[in-house]
């Protein structure tokens, strides 16, 4: 990747960063950094408030609806809220016998400690949204005015709590969950929430009371300016730069070009192949890679939405689970369609790129360690001849190169017999055709491939051959597309007993 193009990704990846209003690193915990007086913010907000609930009274409400308010200011490590609030929460009358109070009144200094999560941290998330879990503790400093209630009055309890009394303090916890929505300003995000609060009373007899809230508010970066001036600079700058980006390409490499032998042996048994897209502003709507024989069927397909992955591995089947032949030319094809910005952007609405790559000669087991098969369709014959003379010379080239790469392999396997097997393909479907034409033709081209693999240097002794004419095809009939497959040459090549 050149300085330039490197350029461009950095200048992309700082600008996804800034679409988020508030500080946010991505990660779980925050950076090392100094302060900054950009990061201060204050908040305030309010909502309406669940019953009480005194959990060893019956779990029976003791209250009717309320409502509460609350102010904070805070400071923003690298999306870890830390703030300290205050909150005043108000009930009105209770029904029942169990509500023993009427104006019941929490006034709540706590700590909060809240983390944003955001798209950095989940992928589907929009680019707007911020969810905020956060834990709270702290003091809360209840007053009541009275308890009207039945129960109240039989059982003599006092009719007033105030500020200082004893037993009107307690410590008090709460857990919540807010929703954010940010990439506006940061003077101003708006976020809605829910919590569940607990606090030990004792001003009524002792036991811990719960209750749950709803609530809406707002908070404020007072310096956030200085955020919203630099962000639109750097997106200034960031859409100057794309203007002036040449055409979005794609590309795909295959890491192995030749010797590609997906046979088990550990040797070569994967094909890899690189993606790559360059200058697109956003992730593309749908990608896929197609891999084609040499009769340019596509027979295997990858492909997905959104980001494309940076390396395909194919494993030499197709979608059929039939596997590569020996000494044959795969394509693979790379394709994109750019989002819909970047296609308004740029006029292109589809990327294409290619490669190929070629295989080497598969031993297909048989029987472990004792006995492969190798198919091979890409030696070239003169029509209904076992001969070379008609064929062009790369195609006669291709042979003699096949030919004296197989040898080599196969020698390489030790002591060995080898039967090459000649087969074609029954275009009439009868069996006077494979009787009278094909077996003996295939005979003829097998007898041919021993020859020459003789010339090579394999012994004659090892060797045998045979004519199978149209029987065992790899095609149906009725698969007239495949019939190529059906015009072939197997080796079975088989350990000699020791």
């Amino acid at each position: 990747m050149n300085k330039k193009v490197a350029l461009v990704h950095f200048m992309g990846a700082l600008l996804c960063l800034s679409v988020f209003a508030e500080a946010d690193n991505g990660k779980f915990l925050p950076d090392a950094q100094v302060l900054f007086p950009n990061h201060v913010f204050m908040e305030a907000g309010a909502g309406m408030n669940f019953p009480v609930m005194f959990f060893n009274q019956g779990k029976i409400a003791m209250t009717s609806y309320g409502g509460d308010s609350f102010i904070g200011a805070g400071y923003n490590f690298s999306g870890w809220l830390t703030s300290l609030h205050y909150t005043h929460d108000m009930w009105g009358q209770g029904k029942g016998d169990y509500a023993l109070m009427e104006n019941f009144h929490n006034n709540i200094v706590e700590l909060r400690i809240r983390k944003i999560i955001s798209k950095k941290h989940i992928k589907w998330f929009p680019r707007f949204l911020e969810m905020i879990p956060g834990l709270g503790f702290g003091v809360n400093f209840i007053t009541t005015d009275y308890y009207p209630s039945l129960r109240a009055k039989d059982e003599g309890r006092m009719n007033q709590v105030l500020l200082g009394d004893d037993g009107a303090n307690c410590f008090f916890y709460r857990a919540g969950l807010e929703f954010a929505v940010n990439g506006i300003t940061d003077m101003f995000v708006p976020f809605i929430g829910v919590d569940y609060n607990a606090f030990y009373d004792t001003s009524i007899g002792g036991g811990f009371a719960g209750f749950g809230r709803v609530y809406a508010g707002v908070r404020a970066y007072p310096l956030g300016v200085i955020n919203d001036i630099k962000r639109a600079r750097e997106e200034e700058r960031y859409e100057k730069m794309i203007s002036e980006w040449p055409e979005p390409s794609a590309k795909i490499t295959a890491q192995n070009k030749k010797d590609f032998t997906p046979d088990g042996d550990g040797i070569n048994d994967v094909a890899i192949f690189d993606l790559r897209t360059e200058y697109l502003e956003a992730e593309p709507e749908y990608w896929a890679v197609s891999i084609f024989d040499k009769k340019n069927q596509e027979i295997r397909r990858y492909e997905g939405h959104g980001r494309h992955p940076s390396q395909i591995v194919w494993d030499g089947e197709s979608a059929d689970g039939e596997l590569v032949f020996s000494r044959n030319d795969y394509r693979a094809t790379f394709t994109v369609l750019p989002s819909v910005k970047d296609k308004e952007r740029t006029g292109i609405s589809e990327l294409k790129a290619e490669d190929s790559i070629k295989t080497g000669i598969l031993f297909q087991v048989v029987i472990p360690d004792k006995q492969w098969k190798i198919i091979v369709n890409t030696i070239h014959f003169d029509p209904d001849r076992a001969t070379f003379e008609k064929i062009s010379e790369e195609q006669r080239q291709e042979n003699f190169d096949t030919l004296e790469i197989l040898s080599k392999e196969i020698a390489e396997h030790g002591e060995v017999e080898v039967l090459v097997e000649g087969y074609a393909n029954n275009v009439s479907n009868t069996e006077r055709e494979n009787r009278q034409e094909l077996i003996p033709l295939s005979r003829l081209r097998a007898e041919t491939i021993m020859k020459l693999l003789i010339e090579n240097g394999l012994d004659e002794e090892i060797l045998s051959y045979k004519g199978n004419g149209g029987m065992n095809p790899i095609a149906k009939w009725e698969d007239h597309d495949n019939w190529w497959k059906n015009r072939r040459v197997e080796f079975i090549v088989t350990r000699k007993e020791s």
